[in-house]
């Protein structure tokens, strides 16, 4: 009945109710189908509802998104919507479900290219149908490039965008074309040359500016010209090396609607639609916040500060006090606002979501449970709630986050025709970020806290994905042997109390939005003498200079090794990790002068040991802490890629050691020099044994893996050599690094200021010598699950003419065991080269200062630059050490030796720069460490503490319990 009365509307043409009475038909289907379970017929009746713009059932999104949030769950959804898809084709809803399990499976370049196909060629459908399934598809094309990056990879086999969406888009169906399919090919093709995103993504920034600027011409309402401002300063997910054009562009067209922005301060504007005005003037302010406009900046807040005093206004003022609150010094304005708004019942999702942005900015989280628990039924599965969500997860509800997200899931998933893609695959991700952290709870707190700890462990991640990759075992272990564990950041793990007030103000300190809880800017002064002055790349807090830190930050964000401080967008990326290393500054002062008080041991515990704020621990150790009772661990994967070949991505290994005691040394990955040395003596009778398994170190196919057969130009540069040397001359070559990758406390060596400064100094010491000079790339620059889409690569650094004496090789031409006979002398800043080198027996000059310590096996290391030309002009013999090669296998040796770095899996932690999440647990390791199996744990504990030692130092004596 209801499918005959829709047709007979339709013929009418009502179609706006002649979809209503389809959508109650579908409704009517579909509540047996979701009783069994049966998906075919549930995705069935979801691609109908998408044709109406209805919704289904809330159970009916619920159970697709319980589907997806699991692998096995994806399969099956996967095979059920590929079978109803078969029934309609058309459907944008089938097809984002099947390209998202796709590219979840790692099958990203198979979901790329159908999505592809559908987006250029769409189905006849009504404009507004077009036009939702054209964002569909859109946005599932961003969640699918975004696995595909998260895999160090493109979504495109060919790995550029520009040519999969440049060409027109194809016809209808490329069946006979009829006036309406010109008119809705016509209408596809304006959409599909307007998908900015793959331009974006596929980093073709001038490109993208274009489309910005001409979606900003186009757009005839003033909230799409500042959206499309707004989109200008968008980044993509692989950055390029300089935004400025970006910020510069949307500078300009916000002053171009300057006399916009007079009629928002306007009486006529408020009367003709005071909710839009305000939406316009909060994006205003957004928007003059970050291109640093102060003025405006302050001009709005106190229009809007003036609008809240006009009760009859209040309806309209929801979204000012996130906006507000994200300005310096206006978070009391915010609050007063906030505080008129709680009086009114949000009437649309927009309402509370802008309330919980608030809130979760303010660190208001009582008000947000009070708020919450106002809420009708109507909103307790709206979208808005996901802020809430982040609220609760910071208060350490986990599980409540999780059921909130859990339940805005399904209700998007219930509306097929406004889902969006991305949304969907962001949530899939949330909900396992929520079940590890639930985990992570239950694990965590099977040891309690002790109360009168003997000492204070401190850690400091700001997120999950940091959470995730410290010692978790460990510190389980920590609280057992009496010491509390306290992060200072909250929202991570439960919040513990040992019941001293002193201790439990640094738990949870800092919020994720940098601001310190009430208790802990009560007791916590502020920190003096703390300059940032970003456009110089300078931090400095006393006397601990952090300027390296900052570069390295900045090389890892742009993947390139020369920086443009002055890029808007990089000193908004090192501003905010300054903001955060000043907050861990004023916790770790108020911790010092809490040790000292005490006299409880501190312990510092950090991932980054050279990166923002991480980096902080242990230079605030080395300069202001002491081995014994104020001290930095760092905690490191093992080095394990190195002899595995990257063959997991999943760490085995682990490191823990007190850097405070062995300021000396900037990894705890290496052994440490003076335990090399006795531990190569004790070893002397292995030897013969030791060179035998690792000599086939050098012949991994680094670089020729995957190859077939050298080029042209190495076989005439073999020809060049031979030529080279039949005259007397001698080769050296000089091994490049991937030149994001430093990981020092501070650049340089004797001879040169960085890395940059030696490679040009290499080239010009050459020039019109008898030596040539070979600069071999590092392989790893072309493998982006280490270099991560380089912008900057080695042969970029040199500024010197290469002239008659230098040749820049290619990085597949050549392993390391074929430059064997090509070389006589190595010329290395740092890096494993120097190991293999050693192997070989080549004698190998090293310039960066930490090169002989991570490497102690004799090679030779200048004093000065005159010292370092003598030596690549062969003026100057340079001397090694007569064991060379057997040092060099026995510190091979060292560092496969299972004593070295501990055997640890337990949580899913990555080797390399792809991603694996959300993150999870090994049950079968816990059941090994709960079984009393995992001797490990114990090990690295003891190390942390001076009661365990490593390979080759003396052993620890027995010493009371700590």
């Amino acid at each position: 009945m209801l499918h005959t009365r829709a047709k007979v509307h339709e013929s009418r043409g009502e179609y706006d109710r002649g979809a209503e009475l389809r959508a109650r038909r579908l409704r009517e289907l579909l509540p047996k189908h979701v009783k069994r379970k049966d998906f075919v017929a549930i995705l069935e009746i979801m691609a109908e509802l998408e044709r109406t713009y209805r919704a289904g059932q809330y159970q009916a999104g619920r159970l697709i998104a319980q589907q997806l949030v699991s692998e096995p769950g994806r399969k099956r959804l996967l095979r059920c919507a590929l079978k109803a898809r078969k029934r309609f084709k058309e459907s944008a809803f089938l097809t984002h479900l099947i390209a998202l399990c796709r590219a979840m499976d790692n099958n990203y370049h198979a979901a790329n290219r159908s999505l592809v196909h559908a987006i250029a060629h769409p189905f006849d459908a009504p404009e507004a149908l077009v036009s939702r399934r054209f964002k569909l598809l859109q946005s599932t094309w961003r969640a699918v490039d975004q696995i595909a990056r998260e895999q160090m990879d493109w979504a495109d086999e060919g790995g550029a965008y520009r040519r999969i969406f440049s060409a027109k888009a194809p016809n209808v169906s490329g069946q006979v074309v009829t006036a309406s399919d010109i008119e809705t090919d016509s209408k596809a093709e304006k959409q599909f040359l307007s998908f900015k995103e793959y331009a974006l993504q596929g980093r073709d920034r001038e490109g993208y500016l274009k489309i910005c600027d001409a979606e900003f011409a186009a757009a005839r309402a003033l909230g799409g010209k500042l959206q499309a401002v707004e989109d200008m300063m968008r980044t993509g997910i692989r950055h390029v090396p300089d935004y400025t054009s970006s910020y510069d562009l949307a500078r300009t067209r916000l002053h171009d609607l300057a006399p916009e922005l007079e009629n928002l301060f306007s009486e006529d504007a408020l009367q003709k639609d005071m909710v839009a005005t305000v939406l316009a003037l909060c994006s205003w302010l957004n928007l003059a916040r970050r291109l640093g406009i102060v003025d405006t900046e302050a001009r709005i807040i106190a229009q809007l500060k003036g609008l809240s005093e006009r009760d009859e206004l209040l309806p309209a003022l929801w979204p000012a006090p996130a906006a507000i609150a994200r300005s310096d010094g206006y978070i009391d304005c915010a609050a007063q606002i906030a505080g008129k708004l709680e009086r009114l019942p949000p009437k649309i999702n927009r309402d509370m979501q802008f309330y919980f942005r608030w809130a979760m900015i303010a660190r208001a989280y009582d008000k947000a449970d009070a708020f919450f628990a106002a809420l009708p039924k109507s909103m307790r599965r709206r979208h808005g709630l996901l802020y809430y969500a982040n609220i609760l997860q910071r208060q350490g509800r986990f599980k409540e986050a999780l059921e909130i997200v859990g339940e805005v899931h399904g209700q998007i998933l219930s509306n097929p025709s406004a889902l969006n893609g991305y949304t969907n695959y962001s949530l899939i991700k949330r909900a396992g970020e929520l079940r590890f952290l639930i985990e992570t709870a239950k694990i965590f707190t099977s040891v309690p806290q002790p109360r009168d700890p003997k000492g204070v462990v401190l850690i400091a991640p700001r997120n999950i994905d940091h959470l995730r990759r410290y010692p978790l075992m460990v510190l389980l272990e920590f609280k057992k042997r009496g010491w509390a564990v306290v992060p200072l950041v909250e929202g991570l793990l439960p919040r513990e109390l040992t019941g001293d007030a002193s201790i439990d103000v640094m738990n949870g300190a800092i919020s994720p939005t940098i601001r310190l809880r009430k208790k802990a800017r009560e007791v916590m002064p502020d920190v003096t003498d703390f300059h940032v002055d970003i456009r110089s790349g300078l931090l400095r807090w006393g006397d601990i200079d952090l300027s390296h830190p900052v570069w390295e930050d900045a090389a890892i964000n742009r993947r390139r090794y020369s920086i443009n401080y002055d890029c808007p967008e990089l000193q908004r990326y090192l501003g905010g990790l300054a903001d955060w290393t000043r907050s861990m500054a004023r916790v770790l002062q108020y911790a010092r002068a809490h040790q000292r008080q005490s006299g409880r041991k501190t312990a510092c515990i950090s991932l980054f040991s050279y990166r923002l704020p991480d980096a902080l621990f242990r230079f605030f150790c080395d300069k202001h802490g002491d081995a014994e009772s104020f001290f930095y661990l760092a905690a490191a994967n093992g080095y394990q890629n190195y002899f595995t070949n990257f063959s997991t991505n999943v760490s085995q290994r682990f490191v823990l050691r007190n850097m405070t005691e062995n300021p000396h040394v900037r990894s705890a990955s290496f052994p440490l020099p003076e335990n090399f040395e006795k531990y190569y003596h004790e070893k002397q009778a292995e030897i013969p044994e030791i060179l035998q398994r690792f000599a086939p170190i050098t012949k991994v196919k680094r670089s020729t893996e995957g190859t077939s057969g050298r080029p042209v130009e190495a076989d005439e540069l073999d020809q060049r050599i031979r030529s080279w040397r039949a005259r007397g001359g001698k080769v050296v070559c000089a091994f490049g690094k991937v030149v994001c990758d430093s990981g020092v406390p501070f650049d340089g060596g004797p001879a040169h200021a960085d890395m940059k400064d030696w490679i040009n100094h290499c080239v010009r010491a050459v020039q019109g010598t008898d030596t040539l000079l070979l600069i071999k790339p590092h392989p790893h620059e072309l493998n982006n699950q280490i270099a991560t889409f380089p912008t900057e690569y080695f042969r970029d650094l040199i500024d010197e003419p290469l002239g008659d004496n230098a040749v820049f090789l290619g990085h597949r031409w050549f392993d390391i065991h074929d430059m064997k006979d090509r070389m006589d002398l190595g010329l290395i800043y740092n890096g494993t080269t120097t190991v293999e080198l050693g192997l070989l027996g080549i004698p190998c000059v090293l310039a960066g200062h930490y090169a002989p310590i991570d490497y102690p096996i004799g090679h030779f290391q200048p004093a000065n630059r005159e010292e370092f030309e003598a030596c690549l002009r062969f003026e100057k013999t340079v001397e090694v050490a007569p064991d060379l090669v057997e040092r060099a296998a026995v510190w091979l040796d060292y560092m496969a030796n299972d004593n070295f770095t501990q055997s640890y899996r337990f949580h899913a932690r990555p080797v390399t720069n792809k991603v694996l999440y959300p993150p999870y647990w090994f049950k079968e390791d816990l059941d090994s460490y709960r079984a009393g199996q995992s001797p490990a744990v114990a090990e690295l504990i003891g190390r942390a503490l001076g009661e365990r030692s490593e390979p080759g130092a003396a052993p620890v004596m027995a010493a009371a319990s700590l």
